[in-house]
């Protein structure tokens, strides 16, 4: 049996996850002022505080169920087997939907030396998707490592950078004002559309078999991940809203450094450019190799052929991550221009749908299984639970209050896929019944993965 080596410390992990929430922030910030001006700081505030409930039901979710796939896994046992698939689908869309969005923020800062048109980013971006294939096939020790560098650096840059501008004596806490621009309406669709800023810590089950750390200690990953989240999005927002109007945001295709360049610091705009290009180029490994593990994982449980369970020399599922780059190739290809709206309400919708599941398998298995080994186990967790379950609506409301009804018709193609794979599978169970038949992994499994 093919198994997935631990190799990540908690450190590679907590670096992982949180590359995987801090991208591109500088081309994207403009978006976030668009709903709700510097009231976005608060957004993110908000939606930080109430994501904490959904990482506590993560944590004792990974820790019971430590395997690859994730919410998969977690839905299958407190669900079944079939329901497992569709939602291990929509998991994998949301690190798909994140590769186009990493790949073209790191073509967009590079626009701040050369202005590139919307065609040109594509093909680039399209260039480092290849690129970054090759890359994916690597030792993840290595990947790790790498990630770790890249991912400090870009932190200590981008406070360094927000520190100055907050400093400098063009900075005014009278500019930041009006908060909330756009109201109360604009201020609670922004909670729920932001969420899109905090996905990446659902990649910590994703990689929880190759976790070389006590599974009791997985809330430090979730927690780790989500405060340097903040951290870094919130000092940028008061960063740069002191000093310039959301309008002149507004028409900035990469503000940060022009920020910069406006208070006559070019030093800063070059710095925070090439340490938010090294840190985006990260963040495609977290996604790449989370996007894979799904794939792997619903192999194990035969929802997948067999073949998606090979590993390389390398320990990297390979048929999986030809079948990432395809579709993120695909989603790449077909973005339009205003790609950030486009793939934020697609993501925020997916992204609320996923975790009100696995939050409600998480309440489900407290009253089905709580003979089950819970290494780290919350507090008062039913109450945690519900909390989680109504935000997770409060998600699936925002989005869908945004999102395009073009978007909606991309959803339904995808999912059609995914019913051909399911329909392929149960097809196969009646054909090779004993190669096919349906596993569901659960806590006997656990040490037959770590041997």
């Amino acid at each position: 049996m093919s198994k997935l080596k631990k190799e990540l410390t908690l450190p590679q992990v907590i670096a992982m996850a949180a590359g995987g929430m801090i991208a591109a922030w500088m081309v994207e910030i403009k978006y976030w002022f668009e709903l709700s001006g510097t009231g976005s700081f608060w957004a993110l505030l908000t939606t930080a505080i109430l994501v904490i409930p959904i990482g506590l039901v993560y944590s004792e979710m990974s820790s019971m169920l430590p395997f690859a796939g994730g919410a998969n896994i977690w839905i299958s046992n407190a669900f079944n087997w079939d329901t497992g698939w569709y939602f291990d689908w929509a998991q994998f869309l949301l690190y798909i939907l994140a590769m186009p969005t990493v790949a073209y923020g790191i073509v967009t800062m590079t626009n701040y030396f050369y202005p590139l048109t919307f065609a040109q980013t594509k093909i680039i971006a399209l260039f480092i998707l290849i690129i970054w294939f090759f890359f994916t096939n690597m030792r993840i020790r290595i990947l790790g490592r790498i990630q770790n560098v890249l991912f400090w650096i870009m932190i200590i840059t981008s406070i360094f950078v927000s520190g100055n501008f907050i400093l400098s004596g063009n900075w005014s806490f009278q500019n930041i004002k009006p908060w909330f621009p756009k109201g109360f309406s604009g201020y609670s669709a922004a909670v729920g559309i932001l969420i899109f800023k905090y996905i990446g810590f659902d990649l910590i089950p994703q990689l929880t078999e190759e976790a070389n750390y006590p599974r009791k200690d997985q809330w430090k990953a979730y927690a780790g991940a989500i405060g340097l989240t903040f951290l870094i999005y919130g000092l940028a927002i008061i960063g740069n809203g002191g000093i310039v109007s959301p309008e002149w945001i507004a028409n900035s295709d990469i503000v940060d450094p022009k920020v910069a360049d406006l208070i006559g610091k070019h030093y800063l705009a070059v710095l925070v450019v090439i340490a938010g290009i090294l840190g985006t180029i990260t963040t495609l490994s977290g996604f790449w190799l989370s996007a894979s593990r799904c794939l792997y994982g619903a192999a194990k449980q035969r929802q997948l052929p067999p073949a998606f369970e090979k590993l390389n020399k390398h320990g990297q599922p390979i048929i999986g991550n030809i079948v990432v780059g395809i579709f993120a190739i695909y989603f790449t290809v077909f973005a339009p221009e205003k790609w950030v709206e486009y793939i934020y309400t697609i993501y925020s919708f997916v992204a609320g749908v996923v975790y009100f599941m696995v939050t409600l398998s998480y309440l489900i298995l407290r009253l089905k299984r709580p003979d089950w080994e819970r290494p780290f186990k919350v507090k008062y967790g039913i109450l945690v639970g519900i909390l989680a379950l109504a935000f997770t609506v409060w998600i699936i409301i925002a989005s869908l209050s945004e999102i395009a009804p073009s978007s909606l018709y991309l959803l339904a193609a995808y999912f059609a896929i995914g019913i051909g794979f399911h329909i392929y599978a149960k097809r196969m169970q009646k054909k090779e019944p004993e190669k096919w038949k349906p596993i569901v992994l659960g806590p006997e499994d656990i040490q037959s993965h770590n041997a």
